[in-house]
């Protein structure tokens, strides 16, 4: 019997740059609600570009992607209130996606006023509460940016997006970067994130093992295209193709193409 049809889904993406050799070719995936899909594979190898695809974030694209069964529009630009709160992505570099200018709290809430039209009393209310869940204290998150470390901007980060409530969450590397400490809170946070019955699906594009290792399914990429995708636990164990042995260094393994 077949399962939930999928909350967001890939069909045959190729992107590119302007001139350049297909970054993605003809990707083809799927999230369904309240799963995790870890996205892996090594640097350069168009991880990050599927992710911008699916977030709108990178318009350069033949192919679908589709929220509930309907195309989503390729620019983030032409996605309304709706579509722009049910996908939302969270960047790798937390510094540089806030305003170093402006509290931290008030970017947060920020998202709760534009995406959800919660007053902006309340949206303060609702963020300073969901930034104390994650450990940040509402006189830390009334610093600028640069008075928070990269892990209290990264967790900052992913209750930016969470105030969307969205459908879709997808997280680029957001480990990438962290100390050891951090790190494990961060994946503590995504794990906890992994758990809740009606949380958001999870995307997480990651070349780290111990993040895939969160997810239920997983997709290896390798040179843009999409070599294996299947249950976890089957392809961090046992994976079938090549290239997701050489990445895991399971027995087998051929070394990298």
């Amino acid at each position: 019997m077949e399962g939930p049809a999928p909350v967001l889904e890939a069909r045959a993406v190729t992107a590119r740059h302007r001139g350049t050799p297909a970054l993605l070719r003809d990707a083809s995936l799927s999230v369904r609600a309240g799963e995790c899909l870890a996205v892996v594979g090594r640097s350069g190898g168009g991880k990050t570009t599927l992710a911008r695809c699916l977030a709108g974030l990178h318009s350069r694209y033949e192919g679908q992607v589709l929220l509930d069964g309907a195309p989503l529009p390729r620019s983030l630009r032409r996605r309304d209130r709706a579509q722009l709160a049910a996908v939302q992505y969270v960047f790798q570099d937390a510094r540089a996606a806030f305003d170093a200018y402006r509290p931290v709290l008030d970017q947060v809430a920020r998202t709760a006023v534009r995406l959800r039209g919660v007053r902006p009393g309340a949206a303060e209310e609702e963020a300073v509460a969901a930034l104390g869940r994650v450990g940040l204290s509402e006189g830390t998150a009334r610093r600028r940016p640069g008075g928070l470390s990269g892990g209290e901007l990264q967790r900052a980060a992913l209750v930016r997006a969470l105030l969307a409530r969205p459908r879709v969450l997808i997280c680029d590397e957001v480990t990438s970067g962290l100390d050891s400490v951090t790190r494990r809170g961060v994946l503590r946070l995504l794990a906890d994130l992994a758990r809740e019955p009606a949380g958001p699906a999870l995307v997480l594009i990651t070349h780290d093992l111990d993040t895939a290792a969160l997810a239920d399914r997983i997709a290896v990429l390798d040179a843009g295209a999409i070599v294996e995708q299947g249950p976890a636990a089957e392809a961090l164990t046992a994976p079938r193709h090549p290239f997701t042995r050489a990445l895991t260094g399971s027995p087998g393994a051929h070394g990298p193409r």
